[in-house]
């Protein structure tokens, strides 16, 4: 189990990493006046972000398989944390009191879900709950079409957040009993997760491109928490050491309330991170753009 939260811890930092970059990619886009996910794949840093949200992703999938769902995504979620001490560390940002107590409630929440973690596999489950994860997949696909449509980039945050739950869960439940080639294609579990995390890296980069990155990580990443908590715990059996359930919950719970706390932290604005040096060439497209956009970072 401590080598699955190794994998956690190196997962979440790795999460934090790909937000910050994937947010200058995606506002570098923008700042050009290019728009949709083919126009920020265009800019390495986006790229480089998304690479590293796959590494990230990759890395956390091993820690599901010791791992309760609720302690992995609620880990995982620490990656708010990151992406604000990385914007004060590298980018020189300001951080408040606040977010200074939020961090460390950050990292006293981890510590709690890690400790209360049980070390179990999870149990074997029913074709209706495969055939329910698999569903799901088309049913958050036109949801999230929806959203963009409507341009909500919270409502595509939230879908983000679901997505990876339902990748996480597919990767928990996923049990390969024919380990030959056409065994492994043949499980629809296994496909369930890698679509999952395709559709969730979409919403989420499209939810960047409308929103700014604070509301849009917080949202997805409680969602993430809560989803995982309950699904885990009806459909997979998870559970909580011996005498652990209340302070998991406390854990969960600081974990959470830290997580919005500091989504409305200065560290998170825009300009902190979007702007570059002056040697950049892209400094003149991207003083133009700051000067048409909102103080939460979206364009009048």
């Amino acid at each position: 189990m401590k080598l699955a939260l190794v994998f956690c811890l190196i997962a979440a930092v790795g999460y934090g990493v790909g937000a910050v970059l994937q947010a200058l990619g995606a506002r570098r886009a923008a700042a050009k006046g290019a728009v949709g996910l083919i126009a920020m794949g265009k800019q390495p840093v986006f790229l480089l972000g998304l690479l590293t949200d796959l590494g990230s992703w990759v890395i956390s999938r091993f820690a599901l398989h010791t791992l309760p769902l609720f302690a992995v995504q609620t880990i995982l979620a620490g990656s708010l944390a990151i992406t604000v001490l990385l914007a004060r560390v590298v980018l020189g940002a300001e951080l408040r009191r606040p977010d200074r107590l939020a961090i460390v409630a950050t990292m006293a929440g981890l510590v709690i879900v890690g400790v209360s973690a049980s070390e179990d596999t999870a149990k074997g489950v029913g074709h209706a709950l495969k055939v329910g994860i698999v569903l799901g997949i088309p049913t958050v696909a036109l949801l999230g079409l929806f959203a963009i449509k409507l341009n909500k980039s919270v409502v595509l945050a939230v879908l983000s957040g679901a997505a990876f739950t339902g990748s996480a869960l597919a990767a928990r439940a996923v049990h390969i009993r024919d380990e030959s080639l056409v065994g492994i294609l043949d499980e629809p579990l296994l496909w369930a997760v890698l679509i999952y995390a395709v559709l969730a890296l979409g919403l989420h980069a499209t939810a960047l491109m409308q929103g700014s990155i604070g509301p849009v990580t917080a949202a997805m990443w409680a969602t993430e928490v809560l989803v995982a908590t309950i699904v885990g715990a009806i459909a997979l059996g998870d559970h909580m050491r011996p005498g652990w359930t209340i302070p998991a919950i406390i854990g969960i719970g600081l974990t959470l309330v830290a997580t919005l706390v500091l989504a409305r932290s200065p560290a998170q604005e825009l300009e902190h991170r979007a702007i570059p040096p002056a040697t950049h060439p892209s400094v003149e497209p991207l003083a133009d753009a700051g000067s048409a956009m909102t103080g939460d970072g979206t364009s009048q």
